[in-house]
């Protein structure tokens, strides 16, 4: 018996901690964004811009632009919006969507700030 209740209070307390990690929290918008924070360059060159979230139909829901200058971490980056794209991507099997293509658009540097028209 204590056996048992040592093995469910071990599956318990596993659960627990799974649940919590960082990697079952989904990456939202708002937290690329904070990654990104303003797109600030000197050069076009450092204008990137990257695909996000999925149609139901196929393609991006859109895109953001980011700035190599700025982005302290771009693997970090570059990560969340792996994450975000992926929970996406299962999201648009049960949905809808307008099924529009959006080109990817090319970058601009506006006043020293990096944009996508």
């Amino acid at each position: 018996m204590k056996l048992l209740l040592a093995f469910a209070t071990a599956a318990l307390l596993a659960g627990c901690s799974t649940a919590q990690s960082a990697t079952d929290t989904p990456v939202t918008m708002a937290d690329i964004k904070e990654l990104i924070g303003k797109p600030e360059a000197q050069s076009i060159d450092s204008c990137k811009v990257l695909p996000v979230g999925k149609k139901a139909c196929g393609g991006p829901e859109g895109y953001v632009v980011y700035s190599r200058e700025t982005v302290t971490d771009e693997r970090a980056l570059l990560d969340a919006i792996h994450l975000y794209n992926e929970k996406a991507k299962e999201d648009a099997k049960t949905g809808y969507s307008t099924c529009e293509h959006i080109p990817e658009p090319e970058p601009e540097l506006k006043d020293g700030v990096c944009w996508i028209p």
